[in-house]
């Protein structure tokens, strides 16, 4: 997953529609620095249980990702090894 981008979806938000701003901010803020660095940062712990449900989505969203990227990966090798076999 390229770290510079993620998929938010409509349910964080309407998840977090009840909180309070300055939770939802430290939620969103720390949204994007788990993106950026991969490491959770320090939170309150109202902010952290809302966070822990959004870095669940995005864990699933970098591991499915990677999975997808290898398996290409795999498929790339095979022609190449394929067309090197077939030219020789």
């Amino acid at each position: 997953m390229n770290p510079k981008k993620f998929t938010a979806t409509t349910s964080w938000r309407k998840s977090m529609h009840s909180l309070p701003d300055r939770i939802r901010l430290e939620v969103y803020d720390a949204l994007f620095d788990y993106v950026e660095t991969g490491k959770e940062p320090e939170m309150t712990l109202e902010a952290k249980a809302a966070f822990s449900f959004i870095r669940t989505d995005i864990d699933l969203e970098v591991d499915k990702t990677i999975a997808v990227c290898e398996k290409r990966r795999e498929n790339v090798m095979k022609r190449w090894h394929r067309g090197t076999i077939n030219s020789e």
